[in-house]
């Protein structure tokens, strides 16, 4: 794994020389693409049936012409149907702003092709990807369309698809979740040898179009085309609101945060909203009752919200109250600060099921792990292997004998006991702390986390504050 952080590391130096010509955006995509073409683009002349092969690119290098003539050809050349998915990889928007015939072009561009020709085949070329997703996500730049690899792993976990299940995401972003989803099925299930069947079925939605091309090329280097039921959807899955009209047996969601003027893409359409329509300044529980409106009678689901979700009053109350009614809510697992590298807004994990077993009726699995997870770097936490599987055998324990009581850990709560708390679902309400004698260094520790969580109310607050500026600014 070192050595593919290496790589990364090396693409991006690479394409820093274009600091200024191109966007973050347009430097990201290009690089995406230029991993998919050395995947796809390194087989046999025969294999190729006339599209331009690795080996043509890397002898042409360097050729005055390479981005403008043969890296634009072969981009245009390996576009094309993948399985169930388009793809088109020469977009204009991205080369339009390569300066052409320059020699720092010329320089980045030929250090971007070393880079990958001494990287290998196959299965790296997918590891390599999702690397540069990582490291995107970290430079602040594309978290919008990653999910964090270990944030990832927990929700497939607490979810455990099997060999058959239909999976969904209506925000895939860069399709970690279904990717995810697929892996953790091979591992359990084993893959078929002969691969006449897919493993899972795969549904993503997302309604950029430049996230929907990032999202293709990862589950196409995953070798996971085949498995998707169709290509990814362009619709807004808000527009569907609690009734998207397809029953899946999982639902995976990362939509968001705490997402504002979500009503304006619908303004004019009736959507339906089983538990009440969502305020108008945020959509998150219209992607919750998507989800839910999504599965089916049997499903289940796991969806990130921001922390607010949990306690905000108003119509989200409401909403909440009509999901303990329901009996719907499996769990409520709260997440350390500083998970996800865009955005400092501290988050929780939902669990849902629509087929409790009995001795878990009635009672929802409030987990506090906010204080779990190891310090990666200034300001950035992540979830140890360990960590996880403590969350998952929480879970486990909850949802298969009814009960689980952890000191300052975790709690199952009864929804009577939910109702006269009014509704409010953060963990921390639920889960009294332990009381533990601080070792050295905890109290520095513990300040970071503390100035990381405060941050992130900080972050909420200037949201709330502008959508009541425009609230009032309507009046």
């Amino acid at each position: 794994m070192e050595a593919i952080r290496s790589q990364v590391d090396r693409l991006v130096r690479a394409m820093g020389v274009l600091h200024g010509d191109l966007s973050p955006d347009a430097m990201q995509q290009l690089v995406l693409a230029a991993v998919f073409l050395r995947h796809v683009s390194d087989v046999p002349e025969d294999v190729a049936q006339g599209r331009p092969t690795w080996e043509d690119l890397v002898r042409q290098v360097p050729g005055p012409d390479f981005a403008q003539s043969v890296l634009h050809r072969a981009l245009h050349a390996w576009s094309g149907d993948y399985g169930q998915l388009r793809l088109d990889l020469d977009d204009e928007a991205v080369l339009g702003q390569l300066p052409f015939g320059s020699r720092r072009m010329q320089q980045a561009l030929g250090d971007l092709i070393a880079v990958l020709d001494q990287a290998g085949r196959a299965r790296t070329m997918a590891d390599l990807y999702e690397q540069c997703l990582a490291r995107f996500s970290e430079d602040r730049a594309g978290g919008e369309y990653y999910t964090p690899r270990d944030v990832v792993r927990t929700m497939v976990r607490l979810m455990a698809p099997a060999s058959g299940d239909e999976v969904y995401d209506p925000a895939c972003g860069s399709a970690g979740l279904l990717t995810e989803a697929a892996r953790y099925v091979e591992m359990h299930d084993g893959r078929p040898m002969d691969r006449t069947e897919p493993t899972l079925l795969l549904f993503g939605r997302d309604v950029n179009a430049r996230t929907r091309r990032i999202a293709a090329m990862n589950l196409i280097l995953h070798g996971l085309d085949e498995d998707l039921h169709r290509d990814l959807d362009s619709d807004d899955s808000l527009l569907y609101g609690s009734e998207p009209g397809e029953k899946y047996d999982i639902a995976l969601a990362n939509p968001p945060f705490s997402m504002s003027r979500w009503q304006d893409r619908i303004d004019g359409q009736f959507v339906p909203w089983r538990y009440g329509p969502p305020p108008k300044s945020n959509a998150d529980f219209a992607w919750v009752q998507h989800v839910l409106g999504s599965l089916k009678t049997g499903g289940r689901a796991a969806i990130l919200l921001a922390n607010g979700a949990a306690f905000r009053g108003g119509a989200e109350r409401h909403i909440r109250a009509g999901l303990v009614h329901d009996d719907v809510l499996a769990a409520v697992i709260q997440l350390p600060p500083g998970l996800f590298p865009h955005t400092r807004i501290p988050a929780c994990l939902w669990v849902f099921s629509k087929s409790k077993r009995a001795h878990a009726k009635n009672r929802v699995l409030f987990i506090n792990a906010q204080d779990v997870g190891v310090q990666v770097s200034r300001g950035r936490r992540a979830l140890t292997d360990e960590d996880i599987a403590r969350i998952v055998r929480a879970f486990r324990g909850g949802s298969e004998h009814g009960e689980a009581d952890e000191p300052g850990w975790c709690r199952t709560v009864t929804l009577d006991e939910i109702e006269a708390a009014d509704f409010d679902f953060l963990p921390a309400r639920h889960v009294a702390p332990v009381a533990a004698e601080a070792e050295p260094g905890d109290d520095e520790r513990r300040v970071r986390e503390l100035t990381d969580e405060l941050y992130g109310h900080f972050a909420e607050a200037a949201r709330m504050e502008r959508e009541l500026r425009d609230v009032l600014g309507a009046l």
